[in-house]
């Protein structure tokens, strides 16, 4: 038969599963929290940018691309249609007031406008030709007007003499008629030559104020062939450096073709652009910072802005406050900064990668935790964000691009 165990025994058995339980419960809890843990998203702090939120100004900026161009450029074109001969200069010389750069055949040219000067000769000759011709006209129509003036007065005293007779009854009524009819036909082609000659005198004036024309017209002909072919000497009417030229000699140019570009390269200009969904924020007289390198900035303003947009780009040009700094060099390329607002005393931190997309939250740091936190941002600076609600003075954020822990609400930290 079976015996009852000693108490002590059962103490032991009982003590042995409740230790077991025990060991067994915590193994659980911490196989659990090992897992809840390990599933937890965490992050290296040396791989995060932190920064502190603080008071500061923070200025608005627009970021665009630009290049970095001389303040004064002289395009060259070809006046005329010719030929290529010769090349003195290669891109990169320096050129002086009056240098030859191209030298063009301008045997064609010299052709025309000798034949202007033919044109020219002939317009002189027909203008003397009309003058002359009127002058005798008009003469010979003053000399007959003369004469019958003349003609007029002897009429006019034999009709006297008539009436006078008449009267004495020495003449007839016939004859007294016939002088005083002689008399009215005298004054009337007077009447006539007069008409006469005020027509001529128009018409001559019409006819000299037509050929002075065709004289002025064939002169101002004549002198624009002559400035061609001036022009057609390709000298460069600034000194500068030759930043392009033409390459071949013996190519055809036509007339409006560019030759050369000779620029002033002691003082820039920057042309910048920026995608168009910005424009109509750009205006002249805005500030711009324009970084050359990682040491250099050079502040200057928008100084005009193109209305046309191409391929959703827009254009603009900015004056620098240095225009002469010795950094900038003809073609470099360069970061524009266009300020478009200013606030100071804000809250603001660092920009990171921050304001880079339409995200309304940071993680801020808690101990070993960034916790993600909505935020509202203000002015997107070059340099600093601002916030305008969400954090305090203080906080700390993580500036490191956390696209990837958009919809985790912590992160953990090791």
């Amino acid at each position: 038969m079976d015996r009852e165990l000693a108490p002590e025994i059962r103490r032991r058995r009982i003590a042995r599963r409740v230790i077991t339980t025990g060991v067994a419960g915590a193994a659980i809890a911490f196989s659990i929290a090992a897992t809840v843990n390990w599933l937890r998203p965490s992050v290296s702090r040396r791989d995060l940018q932190i920064a502190r939120v603080e008071r500061a100004s923070v200025d608005a900026v627009l970021q665009a691309s630009g290049t970095v161009i001389p303040e004064t450029e002289t395009v060259i074109s070809s006046p005329v249609e010719a030929r290529i001969l010769a090349i003195p200069h290669r891109a990169g010389d320096r050129i002086d007031v009056g240098e030859e750069i191209v030298s063009l055949d301008t045997s064609a040219t010299s052709l025309d406008a000798a034949k202007l000067d033919d044109a020219l000769l002939r317009k002189e000759s027909d203008l003397a030709r009309v003058r002359l011709e009127i002058d005798q006209t008009v003469a010979g129509l003053r000399a007959q007007l003369e004469q019958k003036q003349l003609d007029a007065k002897i009429f006019q005293f034999k009709a006297e003499q008539s009436d006078r007779l008449f009267a004495e009854g020495l003449a007839s009524a016939q004859e007294k008629l016939a002088a005083e009819t002689a008399a009215k036909k005298s004054d009337i082609e007077i009447a006539e030559l007069r008409d006469g000659l005020s027509r001529e005198k128009r018409t001559a004036a019409a006819q000299i104020a037509t050929a002075e024309l065709d004289l002025a017209t064939a002169r101002k002909e004549r002198n624009e062939a002559r400035h061609q072919l001036q022009l057609a000497r390709m000298r460069s009417d600034r000194a500068g450096v030759l930043t392009w030229i033409v390459p071949e000699v013996g190519a055809m140019v036509r007339r409006g073709d560019v030759m050369a570009r000779v620029s002033d390269l002691s003082a820039y200009r920057v042309a910048a652009t920026i995608s168009d969904a910005h424009a109509s924020k750009l205006a002249a007289g805005l500030p711009v910072r324009v970084r050359i390198d990682e040491a250099t900035t050079i502040a200057g303003t928008i100084r005009s802005v193109e209305p046309r947009i191409e391929n959703g780009v827009a254009k603009f040009y900015v004056a620098l406050d240095q225009p002469a700094n010795a950094r900038l060099r003809n073609n470099l390329r360069v970061d524009v900064f266009v300020i478009t607002g200013h606030r100071d005393g804000v809250l603001a931190v660092r920009r990171g990668a921050l304001g880079q997309g339409e995200s309304d939250f940071v993680f801020v740091v808690r101990g070993d935790r960034a916790v993600r936190t909505p935020v509202r941002l203000g002015l997107v600076g070059e340099e600093q964000v601002e916030i305008a609600g969400g954090v305090r003075p203080g906080d700390e954020i993580v500036i490191s691009d956390m696209s990837d822990y958009a919809n985790v609400k912590e992160v953990r930290i090791k």
